[in-house]
């Protein structure tokens, strides 16, 4: 457990790293905003917004296939053959989030008829089983459900097989961390730092005036911008560590598998 999170922790003691996240991804952020102005009354405003749209994908797969490749061995000397731009890498990242983000959509799907699906559930139910506020307690243990499967499950499952290809080791390599509670573990601590806290962050309202809300916006934005982005890193050691070779799943270094693909 101690070189799990030596290994998570190395991916903040680099600040490149760190810093690449925290402007690039502010970065592509804000040119989305703007890509979403772009008007679309001529085939010349047409074209713009699509090849806008390829180098904000482009910058996000760049950004984050890197961000895994490095995970992998996070070695300062590894830093810029890391961030190498390789279509196999860009590749798998897409064709994976790609998968993981539909199955999530799914899910999000059920969660917007949780209302439906508790009162049936609720219906279904002999009397003697019915809690004494209703169905509100079905619709609380489905959110609850849910939102589980959404922010942790599906990640949890999707995120090392992914790792493990971007890093250009097999598939199997990844599916490997899911028989590991340490896996299991230091990932729910991320998802509860990355998704939880910064929930309750955001949603926090102190203040009274405009401009005392407004402030604290700002604050409440950045300092759950930096704690997310944090996790996000400290996940990807996690993840690198498991499809690595410091986990000891195999005795082939991350180095020879770049070599080799």
């Amino acid at each position: 457990m101690r070189e799990l999170l030596r290994h998570s922790v190395a991916m903040l003691r680099n600040p490149r790293l760190v810093a690449l996240h925290l402007v690039g991804n502010a970065v592509l952020l804000t040119c989305a905003t703007f890509w979403l102005l772009i008007p679309e009354e001529h085939v010349w405003q047409l074209l713009a917004a699509s090849v806008s749209a390829l180098l904000l994908v482009f910058g996000f797969l760049w950004i984050h296939s890197g961000t895994l490749a490095y995970a992998a061995e996070p070695a300062p000397e590894r830093f810029y053959d890391a961030f190498r731009p390789r279509i196999s890498r860009l590749a798998w990242l897409a064709l994976g989030l790609l998968v993981l983000f539909w199955l999530m959509s799914i899910v999000d799907g059920w969660s917007n008829s949780t209302y439906q699906i508790s009162g049936y559930v609720y219906s279904k139910t002999p009397s003697w089983l019915h809690p004494t506020s209703g169905d509100f307690v079905y619709m609380r243990y489905l959110d609850y459900l849910f939102s589980i499967t959404y922010w942790y499950l599906l990640p949890c499952v999707f995120l090392p097989v992914i790792a493990a290809r971007v890093a250009g080791g097999s598939g199997l390599r990844g599916l490997r961390a899911l028989r590991r509670w340490q896996y299991w573990g230091a990932m729910a601590v991320m998802a509860l730092a990355g998704v939880w806290l910064t929930h309750q962050i955001l949603g926090w309202t102190p203040g009274h005036t405009l401009s005392e809300q407004t402030v604290s916006l700002v604050v409440r934005f950045g300092l759950a911008y930096v704690i997310a982005t944090a996790a996000w890193l400290l996940a990807a050691g996690v993840l690198g560590y498991f499809v690595g070779s410091a986990s000891g799943a195999d005795e082939v270094p991350f180095s020879a598998l770049q070599r080799s693909s």
